[in-house]
């Protein structure tokens, strides 16, 4: 029999924020203190204020002075409240008021942090896109603790909606605590590696943590390796934290792996947590968990005493393919409670540095710009009468379809229109008096990866590229003219401009790095309205989410996704329904005579739309509905040879697991088993004194003596138990040791 399939866990931990109270804030580390409020009016900013008497200076919890609160000077969904703690801390909280006796509150708002005052990343709760609940007046306080808590040196409030008969008001607390944090930098080129004694590890298991962040989506994170090519690696593949676990068994020769985590390149920090326990492996990426039980009972633990971090070092042989190093930071890297990174400061011995590793981690420059809905859009000056259109930029998305770009010429001499359609690019050009002329580049390009766009037309040439992959034609054109406006996105309402029409709608994702007639666009001058005009945008962030972390696909459906929704794929899963949850098979072979199939060969759903598959029976429609789960032992196999050659085992694979197997049998009244042994000169059992020699194992590993017909523990064979032995004097037939079969 097949040994016991080993159980797959997956562990989901929410994010949640709950209603607290301050009387019962403690913790066990007392991370609770207040830091806003002894911070300087300088440290609180703001998009506007509507005087000086309302100004962000005046924001802290429970202050009546000024106007009692910040208000800005218009009340849309563009405003903002920010802090800057001073430094990076850990937040465990907030709390919000409304503007002092007035009718000015807010009652729903985002949180959003960051490291350096850019690419604000937004707190989920939930892993819900909406924010937080505010006040219902203006001087009730509404606590929130964060669960889990997170470390930043900015924070924002952005309001969401306020008191509809007044305007928005805010005052703001922070809890929380000084954070310890020890960072190491490297640039794609570099790595560390430890080298450590035999007597400094743990005999039962191996603990790695860190922190890290990247804008890359590729790069090996760890490395460390044993003998005949034994070794395991974290690397980041698109976005993806990817443990490879190779056993070094030739017989299985590609490496067992472990997927968590998505889109991890936002220049966020990211937690890891990786425990070899011998042949059990815990894996966890920001609080969600992989569990993995190592086959055939290889250990993790027997592995060199070094290991490497960023890279992985040029004489190490069991990795033959090339991979790309680590860019990005490290913080708080420990190996078996060992700090690293402190050691590595230190110059210590254990520590060999290799490349241009640095102790520090700076802040991306890099300003994202997030379109919400298929209403936004971003238009952008250009210098108007130019002999050519150029156009760069990045964009991520989940979204097949969407309106990327769409630029009137010159005196309306035609127009481009770039758009995502089917997850292609596909460039428009029109001119009056002219066939319209496409380009077509890129695939797939709706992964939620980053990819990069630079789109050229001068004179008969014509060009788009996406990812460093060009695609263009040349056409004898009339000379292009550049307009006046580019849009981005989408439209405004009012827009009739080519393009604006589309049937494909506005781009919902982000984008970056844009780029106008070879001019960088600097997305916080569009903030400040300073350039250009948008709607529905937020700025200086990247709000996509990966709504298939977790999958809610269940039995191996296939999960898909666009901005706001996800989708399962259901085919050849054997289920149905909106989460694959619902089984498209009858339970028993009893629910298949109730429909009056007659006997034959029939899929069954032993747990209905639980975790096990279906598994291939055989239904005998007799008086009795019997149910029989074929094996592969139906042929005699010789078990032992008349020359005295060792035993053979004989192994019944069976066609459903163990634990399809138990719950058809939990299903039902009676379950029967034969195994039947033929002998020739034979015994199953000694002559002397009748201990067995031959023998079986059950599914729980217990060992049975006993053969097809009998009974546990009756030491007689079926003969032995009718009286009809062909030798009186025994109760088995195979004790007669007779020269036959």
């Amino acid at each position: 029999m097949d040994p016991v399939a080993g159980a797959f866990l997956r562990m989901l931990a929410l994010l949640s924020a709950q209603p607290w109270s301050t009387l019962a804030a403690g913790n066990t580390y007392n991370c609770d203190a207040p830091l806003a409020s002894a911070l300087p009016r300088t440290s609180f900013s703001s998009s506007s204020e509507l005087s000086s008497s309302h100004g962000p200076g005046f924001a802290s919890l429970n202050r009546r002075d000024g106007a009692g609160g910040w208000s800005p000077l218009v009340s849309n969904k563009y405003q903002w409240l920010q802090i800057d703690l001073g430094e990076r801390m850990e937040v465990t909280a907030v709390a919000t008021q409304g503007g002092y006796g007035s009718s000015d509150w807010v009652t729903s708002y985002l949180l959003m942090f960051s490291d350096g005052g850019r690419n604000w990343k937004q707190y989920r709760r939930e892993e819900s896109i909406w924010g937080f609940p505010g006040n219902t007046n203006a001087d009730s306080v509404v606590h929130y603790r964060l669960q889990p808590p997170f470390e930043a040196r900015f924070l924002r409030f952005l309001p969401l909606t306020w008191n509809p008969k007044g305007r928005i008001g805010m005052r703001i607390e922070v809890y929380g605590c000084a954070y310890r944090s020890e960072m190491v930098n490297f640039d794609g080129k570099s790595s560390l590696l430890y080298t450590f004694h035999e007597k400094s590890m743990n005999p039962d298991q191996d603990v790695i943590s860190l922190k890290f962040k990247t804008r890359e989506n590729n790069g090996v994170l760890l490395h460390r390796e044993g003998q005949n090519g034994k070794h395991i690696t974290l690397e980041l593949v698109k976005g993806k934290l990817i443990l490879f676990l190779n056993s070094g068994d030739a017989n299985q020769p590609s490496p067992d792996t472990l997927t968590l985590g998505s889109l991890l390149d936002d220049q966020h920090w990211h937690s890891v947590l990786i425990e070899l326990l011998n042949t059990d492996v815990n894996f966890t990426v920001d609080m969600h968990t992989h569990h993995f039980q190592a086959k055939g009972g290889s250990s993790y633990l027997d592995l060199d005493y070094e290991i490497s971090f960023g890279g992985i070092p040029g004489h190490r042989k069991s990795v033959v393919f090339p991979r790309k190093n680590f860019h990005g930071c490290f913080e708080n890297l420990y190996y078996n409670g060992v700090d690293i990174i402190d050691l590595s400061k230190k110059h210590k011995p254990q520590i060999l540095l290799m490349g241009n590793v640095s102790f520090s981690c700076s802040h991306p420059q890099t300003v994202p710009v997030t379109f919400l809905s298929p209403r936004s859009y971003l238009a952008l000056p250009g210098t108007s009468g130019e002999d050519k259109v150029s156009v760069m930029f990045q964009f991520r998305t989940w979204n097949r379809a969407g309106l990327l770009l769409t630029s009137q010429f010159q005196d309306r001499s035609g127009a481009l229109i770039l758009v995502l359609n089917d997850g292609k690019l596909k460039l428009n050009l029109s001119q009056p008096g002219h066939p319209a002329r496409d380009v077509t580049a890129g695939a797939r390009l709706n992964d939620g990866q980053w990819h990069s766009v630079s789109l050229t037309a001068k004179g008969s040439h014509l060009s788009v590229m996406v990812d460093g992959e060009a695609a263009s034609m040349a056409h004898s054109l009339v000379p292009i003219e550049s307009g006046d406006t580019y849009y981005l996105g989408g439209c405004p309402d009012n827009s009739s401009g080519p393009g604006c029409a589309n049937p494909l709608g506005g781009f919902q994702g982000c984008l970056r790095l844009i780029s106008i007639g070879d001019k960088a666009v600097d997305p916080i001058s569009v903030q400040q309205g300073a350039l250009g005009s948008f709607r529905d945008l937020q700025i200086d962030t990247c709000g996509l989410t990966d709504r298939c972390l977790p999958s809610y696909c269940e039995h191996g459906g296939e999960c898909s996704q666009s901005w706001d929704t996800f989708s399962c794929d259901c085919a050849h899963t054997g289920y149905t329904g909106a989460t694959c949850h619902s089984s498209l098979y009858e339970q028993s072979c009893e629910a298949h005579r109730h429909r009056g199939n007659s006997s034959g060969l029939y899929y069954i759903d032993s747990d209905g739309s639980g975790p096990l598959g279906v598994s291939l029976v055989y239904c005998n429609m007799t008086d009795t509905t019997w149910t029989s789960v074929q094996h592969n032992g139906s042929h005699w196999v010789r078990v032992k040879s008349w020359n005295g050659e060792s035993p053979r085992p004989m192994v019944f694979k069976y066609t459903a697991s163990m634990d399809q197997l138990q719950a058809i049998i939990d299903h039902a009244d009676h379950c029967r088993q034969q195994l039947t042994f033929h002998c020739k000169r034979s015994r199953p059992s000694t002559s002397h004194d009748g201990t067995p020699v031959s023998w079986w194992v059950g599914r729980t590993n217990e060992t049975h003596t006993y053969w097809g017909g009998s009974l546990p523990d009756a030491q007689k064979c079926t003969c032995g138990l009718e009286g009809n032995c062909i030798d009186s004097q025994y109760y088995c037939n195979c004790d007669a040791d007779r020269n036959e079969w």
